[in-house]
């Protein structure tokens, strides 16, 4: 422990603090103090204790209203990756792909046994880097916004990985952990086990891909956390 000089309100006072926070503590005490003094000035010799409970209220106060924006902020870029997320995601390319039937473009027959939704999903994004290599950027975005146009004011629902993330962390103060346990099946067609511990819970899921295992994982651990 280290021991630091302060003053506060024209008096001495020692503290102590950890090793290393020696400066940290004497900021926030300048802090305390400026904030103090700017209250003694607007409200006078109303009493040193009486001053000082009315400046941690308003301290905390500023702080739960920091809080709060914080938070704002925090849910509108939770809400901006959402819709990044849905604009990019294999299903969505998938599907503008098709709407626009652009398998026309490629007249190439997929293997029955293959992902199409992955094959037509990388398709697409094949033809639009095509597309502004050859063209530029401002032909590409006309031709992107008009691709995208139904879908981008979705605003989806949060996954269930990311509900899992952010229940783990606002909880344990940790992010979950997902384990590959098995991988099987064919080249076309592989299996993931994928395992997902938070705390004392303990699930499994299985997909056609590792990201897949781990949505049902989390799936699976939604429900038992929360009996749903």
């Amino acid at each position: 422990m280290a021991n630091v000089n302060i003053k506060f309100n024209n008096k001495d006072y020692l503290l102590s603090c950890d090793d290393g926070q020696e400066e940290s503590l004497k900021k926030l005490v300048s802090f305390l103090s400026k904030k103090y003094s700017e209250l003694k000035d607007q409200l006078g010799n109303i009493g040193e204790n009486k001053l000082l409970l009315i400046t941690t209220i308003q301290l905390i106060d500023e702080y739960f209203e920091l809080k709060e924006k914080v938070s704002l902020q925090k849910n509108k870029l939770d809400e901006i990756s959402r819709r990044f997320i849905h604009l990019v995601n294999t299903n969505t390319l998938s599907k503008i792909f098709k709407k626009f039937e652009i398998n026309e473009i490629f007249k190439h027959q997929l293997d029955p046994n293959s992902d199409k939704n992955s094959v037509y999903a990388d398709a697409l994004e094949s033809l639009v880097g095509f597309i502004y290599t050859n063209k530029g950027l401002d032909f590409t975005r006309n031709i992107v916004l008009s691709l995208w146009q139904e879908e981008l004011d979705t605003l989806p629902q949060k996954d269930p990985k990311t509900f899992i993330q952010e229940y783990s962390q606002r909880k344990n103060k940790k992010i979950p952990s997902y384990k590959l346990i098995k991988e099987f099946g064919t080249k076309h067609k592989p299996k993931f086990i994928i395992s997902l511990k938070i705390d004392h819970f303990s699930v499994e899921g299985e997909g056609v891909s590792k990201q897949k295992a781990e949505i049902a994982a989390a799936k699976k651990m939604i429900k038992l956390i929360f009996k749903k």
